[in-house]
């Protein structure tokens, strides 16, 4: 991509950013832009594949294993990349998983595990993010929703409730930390080309005894511009709104899904 005015390289020169969920998908790809925007990355995953996918980025950036869901290894997180890098500029918080089974057949433990990285692993990394920002009066946070947040699918309940809070959590936050200086915005992914919500199509396709392809042809051909998301999407928007572009941006959830708009 040619650099322009709004996309200019080094962008991101002087932050030090943090990205959940970082091993892979949407959390990649916006590690992988913020990275080559400039930016000291730390990427941060349950999964120890999260270090070598750091080391692909090249640069100042790092891997940390830490499950969100743990609020003490949330804070560790940030208490060690204010150590070593001096300060926090950027949380995105963006680790999930996916949820799928008729509210009536989930149990306690799978609805509460949704909820627990979900939204409690959201409210963690904000936390976290906001007690280090603060005393600087300085830094933006993004956090990461989905339009089934606003209109949950069937078989997706537990997501669905979990992304709304997150949504509502990014609201609250924006508020509160707006006289510190401080920007909270919400991005909500639509149909993403994730391993996540390929998954999420395969439930699908199996409850409703059709082939994967006929499910995902059939998603993608609900959304106007006629593809399903990529990472580098998201990541665009991400960069964006981390910049001083944005600068009176806070408060908003805004959706990259292609003109889907559910109902």
């Amino acid at each position: 991509m040619t650099a322009t005015a709004w996309d200019p390289p080094g962008r991101h020169a002087d932050t030090v950013a943090i990205v959940t969920g970082a091993a892979r998908g949407l959390g990649f790809g916006i590690a992988r832009r913020l990275s080559a925007d400039g930016a000291r990355v730390v990427l941060a995953d349950v999964d120890p594949s999260v270090r070598s996918a750091a080391e692909t980025l090249g640069g100042e950036a790092s891997g940390a294993v830490c499950d969100v869901a743990d609020s003490a290894a949330v804070d560790r997180l940030v208490a060690e990349t204010v150590a070593h890098h001096g300060r926090l500029d950027l949380m995105v918080a963006n680790a999930g998983i996916g949820g799928g089974a008729p509210l009536a057949e989930t149990s306690d433990e799978a609805f509460r595990r949704v909820i627990a990285v979900n939204l409690e692993g959201v409210f963690f990394s904000v936390r976290a993010a906001a007690r280090a920002m603060i005393p600087r009066r300085s830094g933006v946070i993004v956090t990461v929703g989905s339009i089934f947040g606003h209109d949950t699918p069937v078989r997706s309940g537990a997501y669905g409730a979990s992304k709304a809070g997150v949504v509502a959590l990014t609201h609250a936050l924006a508020r509160e930390l707006g006289p510190s200086g401080i920007r909270v915005n919400c991005v909500s992914p639509g149909q993403m080309a994730t391993e996540l919500h390929w998954a999420a199509l395969r439930r699908r396709a199996e409850a409703e005894g059709l082939s994967f392809e006929s499910v995902r042809d059939r998603a993608r051909a609900a959304v106007p511009l006629g593809r399903h998301g990529e990472p580098e999407d998201v990541a665009a928007l991400v960069s964006f709104l981390a910049s001083p572009d944005a600068s009176y941006i806070t408060g908003q959830t805004i959706n990259v899904d292609g003109g889907f708009q559910p109902r």
